[in-house]
C-alpha cells in the first residue's frame, strides 16, 4: 500500500480543519457566505503554516456546485471529486519557483478568456509568486487590476517584500501567524493518538518549539520520533531531543552561565560534552541564542537581577554578528567554539558599570584635591606633600 506522509495525509480539507489560524478562518468564512470574494487574494506567512493548502481549500469552495453555504464544500459533487483527484479543468496551480518567466504569464492570461467548465469560476493558484520576474509581475498587472468577472487569483508567498506594491495593491492580502506552541502541540498530541502511539506534553512542547510554528515541520518531526518508538509506543522527550541534536535546557543554562561569568576553560569542556552526546552543531548555538535573549528579556523587566543588561546585549550583538558566519562556514563547528571563546572572553574583562564607577571615584578624588588646593593659594601640589 502506498505510504503517505503525515502533513498530506492529515492536511485539511475544509476551512474548519485549519490549524492555529482562527482569524483568517473566520474572515474566509463570512466572505465566502456573504459572496464578497475579491478577485486576488495573497496569502503571505511562514513555510508550513497551511498558504497552499488554504488556497486550495478557497478554490474548493468556491468550485463547488452543490453545497448550500459556500464556506462548506460538499465533497461529493463532481467539482469536488475532481478536484481531490487533483484533475480539476477550473483550478490551475502553479509553482512560480519553476514558472518565473513572462512567457508563463502570458499563457495564464490567455486562459483567463476561457469560461470555467465544471463551477462558476476558474482559479489561479500561483505559489511562491515571490519567484516571479520583474517582467512577469508587469505583464500579470492590467489583467490582475480588471480580471474577468469568473477568474480567482490566490497567491502564496513566504517573502512579501519582494512583491511590488503595484501587484500587493491589487490583492486581499491574508497574514498567516506561526502557529502558537500550545495549540500545536495538542494538535501533534491528537495526530499522535490517531497513529496509535503516545505522545505526552513535554515530547509535543519539545516538537513544537523545533518546528517554530510551522505545522508542517512540527508534523516531520513527530513522523521521524513514530519511526523510531519501540514497542512500547511511546515517545520519550530524550529520544526526541536526540534525534533533533537538541540539548536538554540544563546542559544549555549551564553552559551559557559560565560563559557569562568568563570562565573560557570550562565552557569550551560543557561545549564539548553537549557535542560528544549528540548535540548539533547549529542546533547549539540557536539554543544559545534563545537562552540568551530569554536573560534579556527577563532582566529588561526585572524578573532577574544577577546579570548587567549592558553586558547581556553585548554578547547578543557578537551573537547575530556570528550567524551569518555560522551559515557560510565550511567548518561551522570551528565558529561555535569561537564565539563561545570570544563570549567567555569578553565576559572576563570589566563591565562598562565597573569602569564608570571607577571613573567617578577618580572624579571624586580630583574634586578633594582641587577643594584642598584652595585653602592654600598660589601652592604648588609638591609643596603640600
Amino acid at each position: 500500500m502506498h505510504y503517505v506522509v503525515l502533513s498530506r495525509k492529515y492536511r485539511p480539507q475544509s476551512l474548519d480543519e485549519i490549524v492555529g489560524q482562527p482569524i483568517i478562518v473566520k474572515s474566509l468564512q463570512t466572505c465566502l457566505d456573504n459572496n464578497k470574494v475579491p478577485h486576488a487574494f495573497l496569502l503571505q506567512g511562514i513555510r508550513g503554516v497551511g498558504k497552499t493548502t488554504i488556497a486550495r481549500i478557497i478554490a474548493k469552495c468556491l468550485s463547488c456546485t452543490a453545497s448550500t453555504k459556500v464556506s462548506k464544500p460538499c465533497c461529493k459533487c463532481k467539482s469536488c471529486i475532481t478536484f481531490s483527484n487533483n484533475n480539476h479543468l477550473d483550478i490551475i496551480e502553479i509553482d512560480a519557483a519553476s514558472r518565473t518567466g513572462v512567457d508563463d504569464i502570458r499563457d495564464i492570461i490567455d486562459a483567463c478568456q476561457y469560461s470555467p467548465v465544471l463551477g462558476k469560476y476558474k482559479i489561479f493558484i500561483i505559489d511562491e509568486v515571490h519567484m516571479l520576474s520583474k517582467s512577469a509581475f508587469n505583464a500579470l498587472l492590467k489583467t490582475l487590476e480588471e480580471p474577468p468577472a469568473h477568474v480567482k487569483f490566490i497567491f502564496a508567498t513566504t517573502e512579501i517584500n519582494k512583491i511590488p506594491e503595484t501587484i500587493l495593491s491589487r490583492c486581499i492580502t491574508l497574514q498567516l501567524k506561526p502557529v502558537q506552541y500550545n495549540v500545536l502541540s495538542n494538535y501533534l498530541i491528537n495526530i499522535a493518538n490517531k497513529e496509535e502511539c503516545k505522545l505526552n506534553i513535554e515530547s509535543a512542547n519539545i516538537i513544537a518549539e523545533e518546528a517554530e510554528g510551522s505545522v508542517r515541520d512540527a508534523l516531520s518531526i513527530l513522523e521521524q520520533a513514530i519511526m523510531i518508538v519501540d514497542d512500547s509506543k511511546e515517545i520519550l522527550p530524550d529520544s526526541i531531543l536526540q534525534m533533533i541534536g537538541n540539548t536538554k535546557y540544563q546542559f544549555i543554562d549551564n553552559l551559557l552561565n559560565n560563559i557569562i561569568n568568563g570562565k573560557i576553560k570550562e565552557s569550551l569542556t560543557i561545549l564539548e560534552n553537549i557535542k560528544e552526546q549528540g548535540g548539533d552543531t547549529f542546533n547549539i548555538f540557536k539554543q544559545i541564542q534563545k537562552l540568551l535573549y530569554k536573560y534579556i528579556r527577563d532582566t529588561a523587566c526585572g524578573d532577574i537581577n544577577k546579570y548587567q543588561l549592558s553586558h547581556l546585549l553585548y554578547l547578543w550583538q557578537i551573537l547575530v554578528k556570528q550567524t551569518d558566519n555560522m551559515k557560510n562556514s565550511i567548518f561551522p563547528e570551528y565558529i561555535l567554539n569561537a564565539t563561545v571563546i570570544i563570549m567567555a572572553y569578553i565576559s572576563g574583562l570589566p563591565k562598562l558599570e565597573e569602569l564608570l564607577n571607577n571613573n567617578n571615584e577618580v572624579k571624586s578624588s580630583n574634586e578633594f584635591l582641587n577643594d584642598v588646593l584652595k585653602q592654600f593659594p598660589g601652592a604648588n601640589i609638591k609643596e603640600i606633600y
